[in-house]
Order: structure tokens, then C-alpha cells, then sequence
């Protein structure tokens, strides 16, 4: 395939939104299963079926990286943020296999609070994905990153108060490896969203 001269700004933005739109999918996925305590194989599928739908777009964008020679922004730029948000969906996908696999049937009720923040810090990736494609915009996009580091943080807290009440001394040894395990994965994915938010505001930053 040629290079393509021209740049086409609002396919990767377009790209960009959908992406960041499956990551809102995935979080209010986990969400519906996590409140209806339905942690089958049947609803890990449907968010494997949406990791699938995001790998698709991520390959897509890189596909077309490659065959541009004229990018809005830098192209490192443009890998980076299409490979983070992949990897949002792919730990939101990672948490619930593990809520499958360790059989939970009880959901500890800090983890309510977290996915709560979790979903909260898609929501702000997604605005602030989607101005992007509007650079003038960049203060509301900078307040946007702001709040996505601001839930990190109260993640963190939230993550330290709930491993500390695992042992206290009222949980047998199997609970508290299971949700141990799937609070530092939780930790992990809030990280990930901060890593976006960084690359969206280093990309604000170029262009300013």
C-alpha cells in the first residue's frame, strides 16, 4: 500500500474516540456483572468480545501509521496513547477472569468504591480523547488529566485501606489472596488510566 501525503486528522481522532469508547464499555461491563454478582464465563465473553474490538482498532490505527506520511500529531505520539487505552480494556479483561477463576461469589465492598473510580477515570480519558481533535481546547483537556490523576490518588488510599482491613485479622487465608490479587490489579488498571492522561498532556503540550 502507498504512503498517503495528506493528512487525514479526524480518521486517527475517530480511531482514537473508539477506542477510548470500548474502554467505557468494558468498565461499565465489569460494573453490570460486579453488581448483579454474575462473574460466569458467559460475561467474561462479552468482554473478551470487546478486548477483541479494541485490538482490531488498535491494529488498525498502527496500520495506518504506517502508511501516512503525515501525521497531526507525532507519531510516537499516536502509538503510544492507541497502545495505553488498549491495555485499559486488557486489565479490565485480566480482573474479570480473575473474578471468574477465583470463584467469587461475595463482592468485598471496597471494590465497589474502586471500580467506581475506575469507571469515573475512563470517563475523563474519554473527553479527553475526544478533545483531541481540538486542540484550542486544551485547558478543559489539561482539568480532564488533572481529575485522572486526582482518582489515582484516592485509588491509592482506597487500595491501602482495603488490603489493611484484609488483615485484620477477620478474613480466612484464601479471601485474602484473592482479593489482595485483584486490589493490586485494580491498582494497576487506575495506573494505566494516569499513563494515558500523562500522554494526552504531553501531546497538549507539543502542540501548544
Amino acid at each position: 500500500m502507498g504512503l498517503s501525503f495528506l493528512p487525514k486528522e479526524y480518521e486517527f481522532f475517530d480511531m482514537f474516540d473508539n477506542l477510548a469508547n470500548y474502554c467505557v464499555s468494558a468498565s461499565k461491563q465489569i460494573q453490570d456483572s460486579v453488581s448483579s454478582e454474575n462473574f460466569t464465563g458467559s460475561e467474561v465473553q462479552k468482554i473478551k468480545n470487546i478486548e477483541h474490538a479494541a485490538d482490531k482498532i488498535t491494529y488498525e490505527i498502527f496500520e495506518k501509521l504506517n502508511n501516512t506520511f503525515i501525521t497531526p500529531i507525532d507519531r510516537e505520539d499516536i502509538h503510544s496513547l492507541a497502545h495505553e487505552l488498549d491495555n485499559i480494556v486488557d486489565l479490565i479483561l485480566k480482573i474479570s477472569n480473575m473474578m471468574t477463576i477465583y470463584n467469587v461469589d461475595k463482592v468485598n465492598k471496597k471494590f465497589l468504591e474502586v471500580l467506581k473510580l475506575i469507571d469515573t477515570s475512563i470517563d475523563y480519558i474519554t473527553k479527553a480523547v475526544n478533545g483531541l481533535r481540538n486542540l484550542k481546547k486544551g485547558n478543559s483537556i489539561h482539568e480532564y488529566c488533572r481529575q485522572v490523576n486526582n482518582l489515582e490518588n484516592l485509588g491509592d488510599q482506597l487500595r491501602n485501606e482495603a488490603i489493611a482491613e484484609l488483615f485484620s485479622g477477620g478474613f480466612d487465608a484464601i479471601y485474602i489472596m484473592k482479593w489482595k490479587d485483584i486490589f493490586l490489579n485494580t491498582e494497576k488498571l487506575l495506573d494505566q488510566c494516569e499513563d494515558v492522561a500523562k500522554i494526552i498532556e504531553s501531546i497538549i503540550v507539543k502542540q501548544a
